[in-house]
């Protein structure tokens, strides 16, 4: 068997692109704007039979058995396996994942109420701010079940495009901007609207450890919201 797409979304998502050890950013890029990675999905409970910890289990590429690492710590981890025995390294996955969800909780709450986000009316608009290191996402009070799962499952979408876009070749960006194109018609058919922003913020990881990191901030609201300002440009003296 092999990790499906579903866990090694959910992984890299839950660990923030980060090193569950060092904190450090696994897939970005350098000044060159060349992309690179050094992340690495680890499996916790080694499949092979002098693999490290190895034990039965029934599949070994479930979410709960993969830790996210650099390179670096995926060495560590399976060279010092009298250290790293299953327990750390399960109470270490954990944490980091509550790490990541409680500072990016922190970053939302600070930036919640941005002032003025823009309606975001095409696909290439919307290609173009998840082109992004992160992406933080808002939307109304759910109702009901069925908005549930469809505001959920567009929430999803955004990170699976944000995932593949710095992955994609220009040919494959201009089909996600047709794709994202008919994503904004399904949501104003269904009574919403998107509006969103990228920017630049500074995040702290650690102690010492600042960077400034790219994100995308996407709301989606309802058409009758209280929320949305309606401004007419074509009136002169506005």
């Amino acid at each position: 068997m092999a990790i499906s797409t579903k866990n090694r979304k959910n992984l890299w998502a839950k660990s923030g692109n980060r090193c569950a050890f060092c904190k450090t950013e696994l897939f970005n890029k350098k000044e060159t704007q060349d992309e690179f990675n050094i992340g690495e999905e680890c499996h916790i409970i080694s499949s092979e039979e002098k693999g490290p910890r190895h034990k039965l289990l029934e599949n070994f590429d479930t979410l709960d058995n993969l830790i996210l690492l650099c390179r670096n710590h995926h060495k560590e981890i399976d060279t010092l396996i009298d250290t790293y025995t299953e327990e750390v390294l399960r109470y270490m996955k954990q944490n980091h994942e509550n790490w990541v969800k409680n500072t990016l909780n922190l970053s939302i709450q600070k930036n919640s109420k941005p002032k003025f986000l823009v309606r975001i009316t095409s696909g290439k608009e919307l290609l173009d701010i998840l082109s992004a290191t992160g992406c933080r996402t808002d939307h109304d009070e759910i109702e009901s079940e069925e908005e549930a799962e469809f505001i959920g499952g567009v929430a999803q979408d955004f990170l699976d495009y944000l995932d593949i876009i710095s992955l994609s070749e220009p040919y494959q960006k201009v089909q996600i901007s047709l794709s994202l194109s008919k994503l904004l018609k399904e949501l104003e058919s269904k009574g919403y609207y998107l509006f969103g922003e990228k920017k630049i913020e500074n995040w702290t990881f650690g102690s010492n450890n600042k960077q400034q990191l790219e994100v995308a901030t996407l709301v989606i609201r309802r058409v009758e919201s209280e929320d949305i300002i309606k401004i007419n440009l074509d009136d002169a003296s506005a």
